[in-house]
């Protein structure tokens, strides 16, 4: 069984170690320390440029053809995922503009106001990506254990080809038997293929044990590290009225990729 490792990334340079490291595909975003949100084109360019290059060298070490970027959609912060028309209309430009640029498949999730997955917004997204893949990203992570398999049916039924889940807790390992019968749930939809990917708080010191309890046959991390200090400091001044600018910035480590690389393909 191939497991397919995703990894999350929210600049070029993170970009670039994912690949290098041996990621299967990455969720770009921009402001991961927002929880991910739509990526710039200008940065979907950049790397889909730097991908052209890559692949016209000869491959190495069986390196795919193709390789995935997946992009976020999702407008602002904030996990109650319901949208007004008018955020939604945003997020179709999104959509659309992604996707002339390179977007490889979509990473979306909307409720509703009881919090079950909202069926007319995830539908628009659906028909704007056309024929790409799409992931129904944590905001099931917001619903009612009680909906789980309510929501998943829906969200095979819609086209979505992934659910990421933490499994309704903060990080994946604290949620393993919860995603094992979410995986349950998703082999069991009839005529839909849904694959389930643990993500958040995934590390080489719990990947295993989260794919082997869980059964999945994919997970999904950032393998982050805090980037060094370098060129002008300029102290810690808010850009935006909070404290996140004074925090460290995380980047891909190209070598946390490749452990987690190593460990995945141990277990195959």
């Amino acid at each position: 069984m191939q497991i397919l490792l995703e990894v999350c990334v929210d600049t070029f340079e993170s970009a670039v170690a994912a690949i290098q490291g041996g990621a299967d595909r990455i969720e770009l975003c921009s402001a991961l320390s927002e929880g991910g949100l739509t990526p710039s084109v200008g940065l979907l360019r950049e790397i889909k440029q730097y991908l052209a290059a890559e692949y016209d060298a000869p491959l190495q070490s069986g390196r795919p053809t193709i390789f995935p970027v997946y992009c976020m959609i999702r407008c602002r912060r904030g996990s109650d995922f319901c949208y007004s028309a008018q955020e939604m209309n945003a997020m179709l430009w999104d959509v659309q503009l992604l996707k002339q640029n390179g977007a490889d498949g979509f990473v979306f999730g909307a409720l509703d106001p009881s919090g079950r997955v909202h069926r007319e917004h995830c539908e628009q997204v659906v028909v704007a990506a056309g024929e790409l893949p799409l992931t129904f990203h944590r905001a099931i992570d917001c619903t009612e254990e009680g909906a789980l398999g309510e929501n998943l049916k829906l969200i095979a039924e819609l086209g979505f080809s992934t659910v990421l889940t933490s499994g309704l807790k903060p990080t994946a390992e604290q949620a393993m038997e919860t995603i094992a019968k979410m995986k349950k749930m998703a082999d069991q939809l009839t005529g839909k293929s849904l694959r389930v990917m643990p993500g958040s708080g995934v590390s080489t010191q719990n990947a295993r044990q989260i794919l082997q309890r869980t059964g999945c046959d994919a997970i999904h991390g950032s393998a982050s590290i805090t980037k060094p200090a370098g060129g002008l400091q300029t102290g810690t001044i808010s850009m935006g009225g909070s404290n996140v600018d004074a925090m460290p910035l995380k980047v891909c480590s190209k070598a946390k990729v490749q452990e987690l690389r190593q460990l995945i393909d141990s277990l195959v």
